[in-house]
């Protein structure tokens, strides 16, 4: 078959593929439910500089911020049933410094804690929620199952005994409409349930923190963009 044929073949193959990719995730949204997305994305002040803004904030310019936790707030989520099988997050520890920082998982999920440094580090926790000090020498891993929510007034924090710069926090929520941010500020939540919610943004490592009210329409498709500025630090 001539080099042109095979092109426009492959291209034909592309465009099958695409089209049933967008018939797959449309099959996944359910009747009758919502969804939300939107950016997260921060907004410098000259006279209140942020310190953390080098870390999470690769275009400046536009300022789209990682590691945000989003997450929908109502007493009609509480105990709602997860969407698949229950899921296991990795943390690893590398150059000194937990990564990711920021974590958020639904109630049953497990984290599997790394350590890729060539010395000894430690996960420690000590809150309501979750209890362990485990030391971990190099190439030693740890995992823990949380079977308690705290939502995002309650994130758990995570130390090393060995190195008290080092910190991660984690968010264990009893339902599964929530997100950390990557570096493009983004986030989403599908087949949510119609009704009236909070929707809480916490940079807990920046301590930036803002919510809002919205309200979730069957089949609605909901844009909810947030930008946070010094004047949203947690006092």
């Amino acid at each position: 078959m001539p080099l042109r044929d095979l092109t426009r073949a492959a291209i034909a193959c592309l465009l099958i593929l695409a089209v049933l990719s967008s018939l797959a995730i449309a099959d996944d949204a359910k009747p009758g439910t919502g969804s939300v997305s939107g950016t997260i994305t921060y907004q410098p002040d000259k006279e209140k500089p942020w310190r953390y803004a080098r870390y999470f904030i690769k275009k400046s310019k536009t300022g789209e911020l990682a590691e945000t936790v989003v997450a929908l707030r109502s007493s009609s989520l509480r105990g709602t049933k997860r969407l698949g099988e229950p899921k296991t997050a990795l943390v690893d520890q590398q150059l000194f410094q937990f990564t990711p920082q920021t974590v958020a998982i639904q109630v049953g999920d497990s984290i599997r804690f790394l350590n890729s440094d060539a010395t000894t580090h430690n996960v420690r926790a000590s809150s309501p929620i979750a209890t362990f000090n485990e030391n971990m020498s190099p190439d030693f891993d740890y995992k823990h199952q949380f079977d308690r929510a705290g939502g995002i007034a309650t994130p758990i924090q995570i130390g090393c005994v060995f190195h008290g710069g080092m910190q991660a926090w984690i968010f264990v929520f009893d339902h599964p409409y929530f997100a950390v941010t990557g570096e493009d500020g983004k986030y989403s939540f599908e087949n949510v349930p119609p009704g009236k919610y909070r929707m809480d943004v916490y940079h807990v490592l920046g301590r930036l923190r803002t919510s809002k009210s919205i309200e979730v329409t069957a089949d609605g498709k909901l844009a909810e963009s947030f930008t946070l500025s010094p004047s949203d630090l947690v006092k």
